[in-house]
């Protein structure tokens, strides 16, 4: 027969008494939940599945729209920027065609209710974005056009579209002279179209999900977020942060930062040889303390990129102003950015030097120490 000592059951008794709380905790939860259950009275209209999928589809599809539309105007806003700007590249430069070609939306990742057949956004290789004056606009592309082939190789999606076209391009980098041909479908129509790329800046450029203010580059790419769209007022203000994260990629910023943070990491490992776990504090630190010398030269240079582009920048500082009511904490002292009376007043004086530059007949090249 199984017995317990006095001194056993002595020892058993505080996790009793642990069990005998737990077991009242989870009695007021439960009481809680169910009276919270019971609060809403209303005689609430009910919503079919059916229904809710038609909604679903329904907004699913203004969404769509949305972003094609603002991916065309990336393209048509981006395009002088990128092809005026050779000089300032430098070798930072590759043949485009200047198409937007879908690519599935970022934004669908958090649609995980959502069925795996109605996330079709960007999933077909359809032109979301033909720039003006660029090779594809010349040649007759138009946003909306289904990509059949790319020179005779068929594309089964999206993303195997952008890979023909961008192998296809780099392909002139070795000479080839003879135009990329396209096989489109338009309607009930298929169409045969030959696109000659041109020289321009490297950087694809791209809507990021979400609707925060904000943008970023990645030393080859440039993500623009929808909240930008809403936040700007001017079409220019819009290619002045275009031209600021492309001012990143072109002067290596998002190299040196990971380079900085590498250093960091060898810190935080040396630290850690005297038991001191940093959390990668040093990494961090090291990355931003130098991005906001990185902030101030791309604002300078985006300055630049416009005048060269023929885009008069008149008035685009005045989006600090605006963003500085949005966040009040943006005036004051930031670490990792300059703060926005900085960037106001910079952008400003940079204006003030490429006028008389202009005035003056000069090269329009930013100056170096």
């Amino acid at each position: 027969m199984f017995s317990l000592s006095l001194k056993q059951l002595v020892y058993l008794q505080p996790y009793h008494r642990r069990l005998s709380s737990g077991c009242k905790i989870l009695c007021v939860l439960g009481i809680s939940y169910f009276l919270a259950s019971c609060v809403v009275v209303s005689d609430v209209p009910e919503i079919s599945k059916y229904e809710l999928q038609q909604e679903v589809k329904k907004q699913l599809e203004f969404a769509e729209q949305t972003i094609v539309e603002r991916t065309h105007k990336l393209a048509n806003l981006s395009w002088p920027i990128l092809v005026n700007n050779l000089e300032m590249c430098d070798d930072f430069v590759r043949h485009r065609t200047g198409l937007w070609l879908s690519r599935q939306s970022s934004i669908l990742t958090s649609l995980s209710w959502v069925s795996e057949v109605e996330q079709t956004i960007g999933e077909e290789p359809v032109v979301w974005g033909v720039a003006a004056d660029s090779p594809a606009a010349r040649a007759g592309i138009e946003v909306g056009d289904r990509i059949l082939a790319i020179d005779s190789k068929v594309p089964k999606s999206s993303a195997a579209a952008r890979r023909l076209l961008a192998k296809s391009t780099r392909e002139f980098s070795a000479k080839r002279t003879d135009p990329i041909q396209m096989l489109i479908q338009r309607d009930d129509e298929q169409i045969r179209v030959e696109v000659k790329p041109v020289l321009a800046c490297r950087s694809e450029i791209s809507l990021a999900g979400g609707s925060r203010i904000n943008a970023y580059a990645t030393g080859n790419h440039i993500k623009i977020f929808n909240g930008i769209f809403t936040f700007v007022e001017t079409d220019e203000e819009l290619q002045y942060v275009i031209a600021h994260e492309l001012a990143h990629n072109i002067s290596n910023h998002v190299v040196y930062a990971r380079a900085r943070g590498t250093v960091g990491v060898v810190v935080d490992l040396l630290v850690l040889r005297w038991k001191v776990w940093t959390n990668g504090g040093f990494s961090r630190l090291s990355v931003r303390a130098f991005t906001k010398p990185y902030e101030v030269e791309a604002d300078y240079l985006a300055l630049y990129l416009l005048a060269n582009a023929g885009i008069d920048s008149t008035g685009v500082e005045n989006l600090w102003r605006r963003l500085a009511t949005e966040d009040i904490s943006r005036i004051g002292w930031i670490l990792t950015h300059p703060s926005t009376p900085e960037r106001f007043l910079q952008l400003r004086k940079t204006r003030e030097e490429i006028e008389a530059k202009q005035r003056n007949n000069e090269k329009l090249l930013p100056e170096r120490k």
